[in-house]
């Protein structure tokens, strides 16, 4: 019997492996193989179920073959990556938090839970047009996320001491990773203190034919002289923090840069939005949405942030929309069954591994 199925209205498969990344803050998402592949349009909502816990979420890319799907999901609607218009407030005793929040969420079709702050703002309040969940990040910065039902929540995750009797595989306390063996993931959600480590600040859940396993992410221990040393190395070398590759999910394309948010909360980095990529020379490409990128910034500077890898192999919608070589026409990305199209092309085609738009 599988650990895992996924759903779609009455149309269900078993899955047989999956990875589920939670962040303390912001959206959940999962990559999915199931065993039979389902009809999901593009944004379908689907349930899910893994060790008996369902998760709501939304498809935002998908591919067959071989009898096989794989699907690459959202928390709730994925609405919060829409783009909104601009739009103001006005109250004299201050804009309420909750009446801007429940205004975006209703626009992008998004559930918000009923624990609202009662926080106002100033007597104004502008949302610039761009990504509904920049709304998010400036009212409630790092206090909410998505939940398993797929609503959203507004305020920071609870924090409780695990006690369950997973086993322990391979514990990392240095680098603040504890692997689990686990039958269920009841309890196991960012917030979780997992052998008196500090509370989660991410979760991830990797199932496989053989097993299901919890990785634990927590922030490093603190103590007087540990975080002494960090002041000074931070007084020392200001953007020691930029010197490092990070991964990042695309949430949006914009034109040729990109919006993204970090995979693991627990890097300590923001948001980025309008990054642009550097591919290889004379390339282009449109990326898939939840398609996971490296992130680097250029001589250690935190305003020069490049895309610089896509995605790994044989992951859900890995491959780009399109790709554009220099001056010529675009290239769309075939799949295994696509047809390919012959047009106006300088030179030979000889190769059936893309379908060619030539300009059209």
């Amino acid at each position: 019997m599988s650990l895992a199925t996924l759903t779609h209205g009455s149309s269900s498969s078993a899955v047989t492996s999956c990875r589920v990344q939670v962040p303390a803050w912001g959206r959940w998402w999962a990559d999915v193989e199931a065993q039979s592949p389902i009809a999901i349009d593009e944004g379908g909502s689907v349930v899910l179920t893994l060790a008996g816990v369902p998760m709501t979420g939304s498809v935002v890319a998908g591919r067959e073959a071989n009898g096989r799907a794989a699907y690459r999901i959202v928390s709730g609607s994925g609405g919060w990556s829409s783009d909104v218009s601009p739009r103001s407030y006005h109250d004299g005793g201050g804009v309420a938090v909750a009446t801007i929040l429940t205004d975006v969420a209703a626009v992008v079709g998004e559930t918000l839970g009923s624990s609202m702050p009662s926080t106002r703002v100033g007597e104004h309040y502008a949302v610039s047009g761009g990504p509904a969940s920049r709304v998010l990040h400036d009212l409630a910065l790092r206090a909410w996320y998505v939940d398993f039902g797929g609503v959203t929540q507004i305020g920071a995750r609870s924090s409780y001491t695990y006690d369950g009797t997973a086993t322990r595989l391979d514990p990392k306390p240095i680098e603040g990773v504890v692997t689990l063996l686990a039958e269920d993931i009841a309890g196991l959600v960012p917030g979780v203190e997992v052998d008196g480590r500090p509370p989660a600040t991410d979760v991830e859940y990797s199932l496989t034919p053989d097993r299901l396993t919890v990785r634990v992410y927590s922030g490093p221990r603190s103590s007087r002289d540990l975080d002494a040393m960090r002041r000074v190395f931070d007084a020392i070398d200001p953007r020691r923090a930029y010197r490092a590759a990070y991964e990042y999910r695309v949430v949006t394309q914009s034109g040729d840069a990109l919006n993204l948010q970090p995979v693991r909360s627990s890097a300590g980095m923001p948001d980025l939005e309008r990054v642009p990529a550097r591919l290889p020379p004379g390339v282009r490409a449109t990326f898939l949405p939840g398609s996971l990128v490296t992130v680097m910034f250029l001589d250690g500077d935190p305003s020069r942030p490049r895309v610089f890898t896509g995605d790994d192999d044989g992951a859900p919608g890995w491959m780009p929309l399109t790709l554009e070589l220099g001056d010529t026409p675009t290239l769309g990305v075939a799949r295994i069954t696509d047809t390919v199209i012959a047009g106006p092309w300088p030179g030979t085609i000889t190769s059936a591994s893309a379908r060619i738009k030539a300009g059209v």
